[in-house]
This record gives structure tokens, sequence and C-alpha cells, in this order.
């Protein structure tokens, strides 16, 4: 066993976070550990680092069990990304450097040449043993899958904070610790670079803990989830897939076992009730007696919670009637960006009903196409045509509220103004009495989207376009916007990364490759 939280309790200025929480980790275990967001689980990743400590309870890790983590606070230094990670291997580094210093004395003729070279011979079997003179390749192979082949020889200080990340990300894995501890790996990765940490997780002798909310590659990478829910962690055996099926079928049964258990508890009260009065009534002690009994009995049973299904937050989509059968015409259309031309002499339709994602590389311009079919940006060449009583509704990637300070029930009545109406409303999308006196600018990145979306949804829409709408949310949430376009029969089109979210709601696509746009068919 790698490591061994058991019956852990962690509390948070009072409010317990876990309590008696049991967790393992194996040899050659693929873990993906899930919940909904403030659940704890990166504080449990942290726990399990030994970066945070524990109220109660036992953490045990192997002895010399070597761990892999990208740190929240990064290293900013003036070292290439390709020495930095090279570095970090400070056993082979040193012998490199002694290698170096033999290498010179062999030049030196008053030298004992034969010790020299006995030195020399067996660093450089140490080093071999080590894996270094395969290091190079090894470094600059992961860089290149995860996306940074460009990066190698830059700066560390003059690397975006993505980049940043990936850079640590990178030298955990060509460490090959015997334990990884991933918190969102795949948040600054396009496509190409998550199919790679795919793979490479795949084939990996490592075991590894991951939180993604990324269900397509949970799937992928992972045989064991565990769900951190109230204060415990449910471990279901299989991918995210299975973990589905399996908690629907645990809530089920949790569920019937539930009542069963009220309904003995209810038995047992009246039974007491009774007793006691038989005995009152007759002042017969044996009925006393037996009312004792089952008050033992009763306070002996273990009561098993009630199951509590995630709060529904988003309501239908008020929709409008129709729009004519061709929704959106491009004809020969081309766009420069800068220096780089994105695409040209491309054409495609767009038709009512029909669920339509932009997919391409980063920087091929999904985004840009969007703002091109909104008339948010003019096009190079072409024309762009839309049909009748078009009715659009848009979630932008970037979310922004006109005044950060104000209060959530007070935005909400600017476009609902009856007060009960907007509560009512603002409780549909996940935002109670206690938070309706919330600040714009103090809501997290996923209540933005809620509330954006809350907003959009008070119009009558038929076109929806969405550019990347699951960003900031966790998985509950995902489902439930999954759940929502379920219901819409208007058309969407949306940029997203979220292969998961993709399949699901999507069956064309407008692919942005070779700089040609071209409509195609999404496999399932």
């Amino acid at each position: 066993m790698y490591i061994q939280a058991n019956k852990i309790s962690k509390n948070f200025s009072g409010t317990p976070l876990f309590e008696e929480l049991t967790l393992s980790i194996n040899e050659n275990e693929k873990i993906g550990l899930v919940g909904q967001n403030g659940t704890g689980k990166t504080t449990l990743l942290q726990i399990l680092l030994g970066t945070e400590g524990i109220d109660t309870g036992v953490i045990s890790r192997k002895k010399g069990l070597s761990i892999g983590w990208v740190p929240q606070t990064l290293p900013s230094t003036n070292q290439t990304a390709f020495n930095y990670i090279s570095h970090s291997f400070t056993v082979l580094h040193d012998i490199q450097q002694q290698l170096r210093y033999y290498e010179a004395k062999m030049t030196t003729p008053t030298g004992d040449l034969a010790r020299v070279l006995t030195i020399y011979g067996n660093l450089q079997q140490q080093f071999e043993e080590l894996g270094g003179y395969q290091l190079t390749d090894r470094i600059t192979t992961t860089m290149k899958g995860l996306g940074l082949a460009a990066q190698c020889y830059t700066p560390l200080q003059q690397l975006s904070g993505g980049e940043r990340v990936r850079v640590e990300l990178a030298k955990i894995l060509i460490q090959e610790n015997d334990v990884l501890l991933l918190d969102e790996p795949t948040n600054h990765l396009d496509l190409v670079g998550i199919q790679w940490l795919e793979n490479y997780l795949k084939n990996t002798k490592q075991s590894f803990v991951v939180i993604s909310h990324d269900r397509a590659f949970l799937d992928t990478v992972t045989q064991r989830i565990v769900e951190i829910e109230d204060g415990q962690a449910i471990e279901y055996p299989g991918n995210y897939s299975r973990y589905v099926a399996l908690k629907a079928a645990r809530l089920v049964e949790l569920s019937k076992n539930y009542d069963l258990q009220q309904k003995e508890i209810q038995r047992l009260k009246r039974m007491i009730h009774r007793y006691r009065q038989w005995g009152n009534e007759g002042d017969n002690e044996k009925f006393f007696k037996k009312a004792k009994e089952l008050e033992r009995r009763l306070a002996k049973i273990t009561v098993i919670k009630a199951p509590v299904s995630p709060k529904k937050r988003l309501k239908s989509i008020d929709q409008a009637s129709c729009s004519g059968k061709e929704v959106v015409i491009a004809q020969a259309i081309g766009k420069m960006m800068g220096d780089k031309l994105l695409f040209a002499d491309s054409s495609f339709a767009i038709y009512r009903g029909e669920r339509v994602a932009i997919i391409g590389e980063n920087g091929s311009g999904k985004t840009t196409l969007l703002r091109l079919i909104m008339n948010q940006e003019k096009l190079d060449e072409g024309n762009i045509h839309y049909g009748a009583s078009l009715k659009l509704g848009y979630l932008p990637q970037q979310l922004t509220f006109p005044d950060a300070q104000q209060r959530l029930l007070a935005y909400t009545k600017s476009f609902i103004s009856e007060e009960q109406q907007a509560r009512q409303t603002l409780a549909h999308y996940g935002f109670y009495q206690e938070d309706v006196a919330k600040r714009l600018g103090d809501l997290s990145g996923g209540e933005q989207v809620r509330l954006y979306l809350m907003k959009l949804f008070q119009q009558k829409i038929n076109f929806l376009i969405l550019d990347e709408p699951t960003n900031h949310l966790d998985i509950y949430v995902r489902e439930e916007i999954e759940a929502l376009l379920a219901t819409f029969t208007g058309t969407i089109l949306a940029v997203t990364h979220d292969r998961y979210f993709l399949k699901k709601n999507f069956d064309r696509a407008l692919q942005i490759a070779d700089e040609q746009i071209q409509k195609i068919p999404l496999e399932d």
C-alpha cells in the first residue's frame, strides 16, 4: 500500500469537510476523484501529499514513497524550461557535472589517467543505469506532447501561467514518481495534449489520483472512481461511465433501504408507546421491560441517511416560435487574423433544429467564426446570410457584468421586476436566500455561468450560441446543462473542448483545418 487515509476528519472554521473518511492508494492504481465543487477534492490531495493537516485520523505513507504534484505557487526563474526540468533530476545533474570534471582531467598530462578513466567509467555506468542518456529525449518528447515544443528554451519567467503549469506537469511525468496527484491536469491542454496525456496515463505503471471535470478523460484513464459525498469517500469500480450507472443503482438501493428502515423505526416507536401505555393502564412491569428492550434495540440502529440528489438548478428554456429552415448560410467566406490566414473560400449551411459544434485546434479560429456568424467581426471575403425569424441567445467565453459591486437580487430585478418572481427564478438556478445579497464580483466561475444562463433563458430564443459553455462548471452542473439542452428544440451552435459534452449533444460539426471550414458528421 502506497498511501492510506484512515478515518480522517478535517474542519474549516468549525465546519466539517471530512468525517472519518477512509481511502487507500495501492500500487498501479488509476483513480478518478470526483465531487461537487466545495466538497474538498483539492484539500484531500493536499492531505495525501502531506502539505495539509488533519484534525483526527491517521495518514500512512510507504517509506521512501515519491509523490508527483504540481504546486500551487509556481517558480519564476531565468532558467529555460528544458534546463529547469533537467536540473530537477539532481542525482543525474551531479553525475553529469562530475563527468565533465573528469573529462577535463583527462586532458591534463600530469594526472593519473588510469585512475581518472576508472572513475569516469563508473560514473558513466551510473549515469546510464539511471537513464541519463535518455533524459534529453524524454524531456523533449514530453514537452512536445504537452504542446511545449516551442517553449523548450524559453526562460520560465517569460512563459504564461498555463505554459508554466504544463512545464510542472512535464517535470513530474518525466520524474516517474511512485504516485501522481493530478488536480485538473487537462485545464491548460488542447485536444492533442489531452490525448497525449491520456495515452501516457493509460500506459504508465505509476499510481495516480486525478481530479478532472473532463468526463471523456476520466473514462479513458481511470479504473476506479472515488466520489467525495457528505464528508465521505464513496468508491466505485470502473471508469466514469461505469460510476454513473453504479451510482444511480446505489441511490435506488439506498432510497429503498432508507424507506424500509424508517418504517421499522416508526413501527418500533409505536410499539414502545403502546407497551408504555399498557404498562401504565395495567400497572404491569412486564410491559415497561418490553418497552425498554425495544428502546435499546432502537438505539442500536445505525440510521441510514436519506439519499440527497443534487438540486436541479436549471429550468427549461423559454423558446420562440420556429425560425426559417435555413438558419445560417456562409458563402465563400475568408478571414485573416493579423498576418495569419484562418480560413478562406469556405461555404456551409446550418439548418433549423441542427446541433452543430465548431471544432479545430487551439488558434484555428473557432471563436472568431462564432463572432463572424454573430456579425461581431467583419469578413475579409464572402458573405453570411441569416434565415427568417431568428431569435439568438449567446453565452460568451469571457463573462462580464456591468457592475461588479451590484447585489445578485438587484441585478435580477433589472430584468425581472417583481421581487418574489426574481427570488423564485434565482432559486431555480441554485441561488437561494443566503446567496441573493452576494456581489456579482464575488461569484465563482460556475455561479457566473449559471447567472448568465438565467438571464439568457428569460428571452424567447430559437438559435442558441455557446462559446465553451462548460469551462468553469463541475461535472454535475455540466450534466444539468445537457439535460436542459435536451429540452431545446431550436438550433444550437457551440465551441467546446468537452468531448463528453460534444458526443452527447451534437451530431454535426464545422471543422476548421488546413485553412478551410468543412461541415462534417460527428462519429458516435
